[in-house]
């Protein structure tokens, strides 16, 4: 069978199955045959096979399928090995599981990182007013309803700073008014490099805080996410108002779990290691190196924090889309600034 012919074959499931309530028997087996006389037969081809079908993935040619199987096989291995020593967490095979970690470093996370400055007109809350704050034992702010659906920054921008900070936002605007708001995370992208952003290579929410007090933000269905950095068109109709923000002092957990205990969820940043790539359950932590916490980073949202049998942990909203991790969330080690999770915490005051 030709390459071409199993592209054909593969593009014809999946058109097939997305029209169709009921999953094609033997759909699944049609490309498990093809992908054996290119690959040959092995526990790790059927695996592929079984991968690219799930997540309707699609390649150029014979050399490419080649080249991402092994990819595949590497990873698949070291998701297996790594669940067999028994640890807090679990790994799975996601729709990044044919990507090296380079490719997913280069395509899901930000190139460098903004040394953090408080800007004119920001409010910074004391050690003090934090200290005098209490916090419940646990809080996850999805169970209020504040917290909106999880995001994909896609594979060609580094939105995960505009997508936490536009979080931080909706959630702190539910809570304070009862209303849900989907906000422009491509207007943040496209607008507001004159607050110092770089849109899909780099950015920091207090950035984005600082572009909504000064310019408003619309609604994401007045300006849709395209993931790729365009020409900024935003109009006048905002529809939330930030009149500045707070940032936390660095690297005390202490002071950031009673910032999302009290007040609501707050936009975190944490390195990257290989194995978050392919979480999929359980309280991550992580013995491996993690990128420089003044290196690259990834920017999520902490919308609660907890215990799990004995190890605390913070709830971390991502922005890899719904398929990764469980539902697109994260329980992070809380405790010991794992990947620097605690280096740059800030949240926004909505008017």
């Amino acid at each position: 069978m030709s390459v071409r012919a199993i592209i054909s074959l593969v593009v014809l499931v999946i058109l097939i199955e997305s029209h169709e309530s009921t999953p094609i028997p033997d759909g699944l087996r049609k490309v498990e045959e093809a992908f054996v006389k290119i690959l040959g037969q092995s526990s790790h081809v059927l695996s592929f096979a079984r991968f690219t079908h799930q997540y309707g993935k699609m390649y150029q040619n014979e050399e490419e399928i080649k080249q991402r199987f092994s990819v595949f096989k590497e990873n698949l291995d070291f998701i297996r090995s790594t669940n067999k020593k028994g640890l807090s967490y679990k790994l799975g095979v996601n729709q990044y599981a044919d990507l090296t970690r380079e490719e997913f470093q280069r395509n899901k996370i930000g190139a460098s990182q903004h040394p953090f400055a408080t800007s004119k007109g920001s409010r910074r809350l004391t050690g003090r007013a934090l200290l005098q704050t209490s916090a419940p034992s646990a809080k996850d702010w999805r169970e209020d309803g504040v917290v909106s659906p999880v995001k994909n920054q896609g594979a060609a921008c580094a939105a995960s700073w505009a997508i936490s900070a536009t979080g931080a936002v909706e959630s702190a605007y539910h809570i304070k008014h009862g209303v849900g708001r989907d906000l422009s995370v491509q207007q943040l992208i496209d607008c507001s490099s004159s607050h110092g952003t770089l849109g899909c290579i780099d950015g920091h929410p207090f950035q984005a805080f600082n572009y909504i007090k000064s310019e408003g933000i619309n609604n994401a269905t007045q300006y849709p996410y395209l993931g790729v950095q365009g020409v900024c068109r935003s109009n006048s109709d905002s529809v939330v108002n930030v009149t500045g923000y707070v940032a936390i002092p660095s690297f005390d957990e202490l002071e950031l779990m009673k910032a999302v205990g009290s007040i609501g969820p707050v936009s975190v940043s944490f390195g990257v290691s290989l194995s978050l790539q392919h979480y999929s359950s359980g309280v991550y932590h992580s013995s491996e190196h993690c990128e420089d916490i003044l290196g690259i980073r990834q920017y999520g949202l902490a919308v609660g924090y907890g215990n799990e049998a004995g190890r605390d942990y913070w709830i971390i909203k991502n922005s890899w889309g719904e398929q990764w991790g469980d539902g697109g969330y994260f329980k992070f080690e809380r405790g010991r600034n794992l990947c620097g999770i605690a280096v740059l915490p800030v949240y926004p005051i909505v008017d």
